[in-house]
Order: C-alpha cells, then structure tokens, then sequence
C-alpha cells in the first residue's frame, strides 16, 4: 500500500545587488514555473542597491514575487537569511542573480525531492551561460571552468554552492541560517560543513544545475576568487576539524612556497581542455585556471594575517 506524502513546497530567495539586469534574466526564467503554481514563491532581496535601477525590473513582476529592498549592501549570506525569514515553503530554494534557470528545474527538484523525503538537502551545479558574442576573456573562463560547482575532498562534500542549492527550512533553521560574519564570500561552505555535522542527509544531483553568467572582467574575476580565499579563511577559522585544511596554505611557509605552489596548480589544471584543443590552444586556458586557485591562496594568506594582526592588537 503506498502513501501519499504532501508534495514539497518551495520558497526561491534571491540574493541581488547591482545586476538588475542579471534579475530581470532569471526572473523570466522563473516565471514559467513559478506564476499560477501552487505551493512555489519566489522572495527576492535587493541588498543595498539604491539607485532607481530596480525599478523597471520588479514593477512588472510585482504580482508574483515577493521583494525586499535593505537600505545596507550587508552580503549575500545576510541577503539570503532576510528573504528566508518571509519564506512559507517546506524547502528553500537557493541561486544568484548572475545565474538563470533552465526550463522544468524547479519540476525537477520536486521529483527528486519526493523520491526520497528522507532528504535535507540537495545541491545542484552549474553550467555556462555564454554570451551570444563572447569576448576573448570570457571564452577562457568557459573553457577554463571558471564557474561555482560542489566541492570534494578525498571523497568527502565540502561544499554545496549556493548558486543551485535546497535546504529543508526546518534544517536551515535549527542551524541558525548563514552565518553572516564569513565574510565577503564562502557562506555556503559553511552551512554545508554545519549540515552535515548536524546529520543531514545531503547529495549533489549533478543534472540539477543552473546556467551560470560567464561574463566578466579580469579584474572583476580575480577580486572575486580573492575574495572567496577570504572567505575560506573565515569559514575554516570556525570549523573544529577542517577537512581539507592540508589543502590551503600552510601556516608556516617557506621563501620557495610560492614557486612550488604556482607548479603544483599548473599540474592541478593541465588536462583541462585536452580532448577538445592542442596543447598550444590549452596553454591559456591551464595558466587562467592555475593563476585563479593561485589568486584564492593569496585572498586565503591575507585574511589569516588580518585576523593574525588583529589578535596581536587585541592580546593583553
């Protein structure tokens, strides 16, 4: 005799800041499986924007989203916390304003979801979402897969991306949310960490996936790996046995680390590319890949000395 389980309810919160058009984009790839569903609701949070920008943006989708716009630019962890604290779904549905989803993607987490209730929390991936004429950098980093994706260390989930992700509202309450302190990036691994601490039963679908903008500056990408090796800092500073610690820069580094370190991410990313390019053709896009893990080691060393600094100032 087979029972009927109550079909999941689903809450989308979108974190936003400065890309109205990045929204307008995953709004309208929403609409078709959100508008006139029952049981689904999507929550925005405008974090901080607060120039007018929005507004052509959201007028014409008021009547199936719910927003919010902050007066503070606080992150997306806070971003994420404030539109769930509105959310009425059973499981929160998690992705980015740089992202858009492709058809049927919420259909598919409900079939997921009821083919086995007995899951927490199930994290997605990410694809490209290319340009119609895309500049010479951002085919390297679509070559290069420069785009947020689950983590694994020697066979253990160390992160489930924000960018596709879907939390039981009950777990991510118990555990208190995001926490907002990891700043200004790798919020998710750390719920991820707290999640399966927890006991959570927690799995990557990869057919779950988003498409993920491509488009972006060198500037802009490398600040943003920089920032994310930030955030790794923080994340593990709160993490009693981190898993992948032997991973990151030590602690205690010697005058040739860097050298060995540059070598070791070139070894790291050489078969990217290699069934589809010749070696010359690859050469780029292996030296963009290691230069980016080389860039988040930096952010990593920099935010282990501030918080070094920062215990000396505050030592008796």
């Amino acid at each position: 005799m087979s029972i009927l389980r109550p079909r999941p309810t689903l809450s989308i919160v979108i974190p936003t800041y400065r890309r109205p058009h990045g929204l307008a984009r995953l709004l309208q790839s929403l609409a078709p499986q959100v508008r006139e569903q029952v049981g689904r609701e999507v929550i925005v949070v405008n974090d901080g924007t607060d120039d007018g920008t929005y507004d052509a943006v959201i007028t014409p989708n008021r009547g199936w989203i719910n927003y919010i716009a902050t007066t503070d630019n606080r992150g997306p962890a806070a971003a994420r916390n404030n539109g769930v604290r509105s959310a009425t779904g059973s499981f929160l549905v998690f992705i980015d304003d740089d992202c858009a989803a492709p058809l049927g993607w919420l259909d598919q987490l409900t079939r997921l979801l009821a083919a086995d209730p007995q899951l927490d929390a199930v994290g997605g991936t990410t694809r490209p979402l290319v340009s119609q004429h895309p500049k010479w950098f951002e085919r390297l980093l679509t070559e290069g897969g420069c785009h947020p994706n689950p983590v694994f260390y020697r066979d253990q989930l160390i992160v489930m991306v924000s960018a596709c992700l879907a939390v039981r509202k009950i777990a991510f309450d118990a555990l208190g949310g995001f926490v907002e302190r990891i700043m200004p990036l790798a919020e998710d691994r750390n719920l991820t960490t707290r999640l399966r601490l927890a006991g959570a039963t927690c799995v990557i679908k990869p057919e779950w996936f988003v498409y993920h903008d491509m488009n972006s500056t060198p500037q802009a990408h490398f600040r943003r790996y920089f920032n994310y090796g930030r955030g790794v800092n923080n994340a593990i500073a709160l993490e009693a046995t981190p898993l992948d610690r032997s991973y990151w820069p030590p602690a205690r580094r010697s005058s040739v680390f860097w050298w060995a370190r540059a070598c070791a991410r070139l070894r790291e990313t050489a078969t990217l590319a290699q069934n589809k390019h010749s070696a010359l053709a690859r050469l780029p896009i292996v030296v963009l890949a290691a230069a980016t893990n080389l860039t988040m080691d930096l952010g990593y060393v920099y935010a282990e000395r501030k918080a070094s600094a920062r215990a000396k100032e505050s030592a008796p």
